[in-house]
């Protein structure tokens, strides 16, 4: 057997995972007093960066990934966090607390914290796998995809997503022609209200992406790269490319071989623990108990932020039951879509139209609490709007339908007054 990895500390915490889920956890551990060891492990060979980026400024050529690194440039050496770049975890060895590594050696772990993400569905198609065919995930992922982006380029989007919208937006900023294909009947099916749906299609069309819904791809072809995209009932859309953007499915394996309880990602009780109580999970590959109701699944910037911190808290030896306190944006051409708390089950919708068009929907209860707001827009009114309605829905304020409605309402007023 090989040395052991790292650093040489009588007591390791163990990440496996440098996104956002992962880093945050190493952050908070050094944060909240850890002396010991800290080792992060990932596979793909890079410092720890911000995702949201590669579907927005990477693939439009305003920057590269290297350009949103998740921590300055000295902090892991001043905190001394060791990296093993491009070494992937192999295995977990419960009863000895090592983690076994893809080169042959291993780690030994205080606790172990799995941050392993989630993992782009393709396509189960002929052609699926010809040149030119990518999905949008990682670093990589957009600098393979990035090459095509040029003026005249027909580029089709197999999935009109948060993610599928980002890249069909980026690429008709590059000069593209871009069709999306969607399977339901309208794009963000589960993201986003129809109404707001709607309205971003609306503008999306406005911009020239071509929109086809309600089909599904039958076969990609081509002669040594993807030429075409076949759906469902004949149609044939020429593409010099195609993005595969169909949804993601929690990276599992390594805690299912472990005897780890899966329960739609990895489960993990209110305060991040799997069924091992040395070992923790966070982001996008767990699955949370909540107070009440099945497991939970969140896949958003927001949660793997939240729940790495929480984690490496946990670790710790905290106990801080993690509560999600949902929150998502998604920025298209030059306007921007938020969605805080819970958008769909209300029983009442009011919608607030503002001056430069933006709309924001405030979705009610039956008492009229507000549950959750969502706008599609300028940043500004978008940003404004959204955070005014997490205050209120922070302070139990119910402002009543026609001061919702009214942009000339300033809500401000009574969330000063609910205080004063």
């Amino acid at each position: 057997m090989r040395p052991r990895r790292g650093p040489v500390h009588q007591e390791n915490m163990v990440i496996v995972g440098c996104g956002h889920a992962g880093a945050r956890a190493a952050q908070a551990l050094r944060t909240n007093g850890w002396h010991g060891g800290i080792t992060l492990v990932d596979g793909e060979g890079r410092t720890p960066y911000e995702r949201p980026p590669l579907s927005k400024a990477v693939l439009k050529g305003e920057s590269e990934a290297e350009d949103a690194p998740l921590f300055p440039a000295d902090f892991l050496a001043k905190n001394d966090i060791h990296v093993l770049k491009g070494v992937a975890a192999a295995a977990i060895d419960r009863p000895t607390r090592q983690l076994r590594l893809s080169d042959g050696g291993s780690i030994a772990y205080h606790r172990l914290l799995l941050a392993t993400g989630a993992e782009p569905r393709n396509l189960i198609v002929p052609g699926a796998d010809l040149p030119g065919s990518h999905t949008l995930r990682s670093a990589d992922d957009a600098a393979r995809i990035f090459p095509y982006l040029r003026p005249g380029a027909e580029i089709v989007i197999v999935g009109g997503g948060l993610i599928g919208l980002e890249a069909a937006a980026s690429a008709t900023v590059r000069g593209c022609k871009v069709t999306v294909v969607e399977a339901g009947p309208r794009p963000m099916m589960r993201a986003v209200p129809a109404e707001l749906s709607h309205e971003v299609r609306l503008f999306h069309e406005s911009k020239d992406v071509r929109f086809v819904l309600g089909r599904q791809v039958s076969e990609l072809e081509g002669d040594g790269r993807v030429r075409c995209v076949r759906l469902d009932d004949g149609t044939v859309l020429p593409c010099t490319a195609v993005v595969i953007s169909v949804g993601v499915s929690p990276r599992t394996a390594l805690a299912e071989a472990a005897g780890l309880e899966i329960d739609n990602g990895i489960a993990v009780d209110r305060f991040l623990r799997t069924s091992d109580p040395f070992i923790y999970a966070a982001g996008d590959a767990c699955a949370f108990e909540q107070v009440s109701g099945p497991r939970m699944r969140l896949e958003c910037w927001k949660n793997a932020e939240d729940q790495g911190t929480l984690a490496g808290r946990n670790m710790l030896g905290s106990d801080e039951a993690y509560v999600p306190l949902p929150w998502m944006w998604s920025d298209q051409f030059d306007r921007t879509m938020q969605i805080a708390g819970q958008a769909g089950g209300s029983a009442e919708d009011v919608r607030r139209r503002c001056p430069d068009s933006t709309l924001l929907i405030y979705h009610l209860d039956k008492d009229q609490m507000i549950l959750g707001i969502s706008g599609f827009g300028s940043i500004r009114e978008v940003s404004r709007g959204v955070r005014m309605g997490q205050l209120l829905m922070e302070r139990g304020i119910r402002p009543g339908r026609k001061a919702l409605a009214d942009p000339e309402f300033d809500l401000r007023s009574l969330a000063k007054a609910a205080v004063a």
